[in-house]
């Protein structure tokens, strides 16, 4: 069995894989010792032989989780290809490697066009396109959460709150303040994704995985999918 872990800015994401790529126990815990502790024990039972991850946190943070088990450990890095996906982004030593193995996991899910949404901490809104028998990934955008939209708002304004409001979709329209930034905050960040949308075929796959993804699925509705942990099932295939 391989030990997949996702190292995010806010959770640690984790599955137990088979040989053959089946996510066979998976999950999300947050960067605390009693945690960590608890969930260590939890996979003593395991017959983990090696473990692969991918991080976007600092070697300290990554250290902490590794050194409690004495396994091989391989790092996941960005490469130009995987498998029938081609990276085509100009600057690969600058990609995330949470947004390449998010591709990685969508083009196997779906194979075909597609829009990669990773709602988290950053919001990244990715495209892959086909190129004959080739998937081609070819970067996209960033910006800041939903959360962390509506923290800046708090932070570096005099008198907005921190919001607690609903989002309020059309036709409704807020008429308080939380309710006016949290509705602000979805809008802008659904905005960002139709609009990556029409750069592909109609009837493309837009896939949304992370924190957010359901309330960003309560907004855009069916034309929007849940495609949970797509950063494990790139490191698993």
């Amino acid at each position: 069995m391989v030990l997949l872990l996702d190292f995010g800015n806010t959770r640690l994401k984790w599955a137990v894989a088979t040989p053959s790529r089946t996510l066979l126990r998976q999950g999300a815990i947050e960067y605390v010792s009693a945690a960590l502790d608890d969930w260590c024990r939890m996979l003593a039972a395991e017959p983990i032989c090696r473990i692969r991850y991918a991080s976007v946190v600092t070697p300290a943070q990554e250290l902490d989780v590794l050194s409690r088990f004495p396994l091989p450990a391989e790092r996941f890095e960005v490469t130009a290809a995987a498998g029938s996906l081609r990276n085509a982004y100009a600057t690969p030593q600058t990609l995330g490697v949470d947004r390449w193995a998010a591709a990685i996991g969508a083009w196997s899910l779906v194979g075909q066009p597609c829009l990669v949404i990773g709602a988290g901490t950053a919001t990244t809104i990715d495209l892959i396109e086909v190129d004959g028998a080739m998937g081609v990934y070819r970067g996209g955008l960033i910006l800041p959460g939903v959360d962390l939209m509506l923290q800046s708002l708090h932070q570096r304004t005099a008198r907005l709150p921190q919001a607690t409001g609903v989002y309020r979709s059309a036709p409704d329209i807020a008429d308080n303040t939380h309710d006016a930034m949290t509705s602000g905050a979805i809008e802008a960040t659904c905005g960002a994704i139709e609009r990556m949308g029409q750069r592909l075929p109609t009837g493309a796959a837009w896939l949304v995985n992370g924190g957010r993804a359901p309330l960003l699925k309560d907004a855009l509705g069916d034309r929007l999918r849940i495609a949970e942990d797509l950063v494990l099932a790139g490191l698993a295939v």
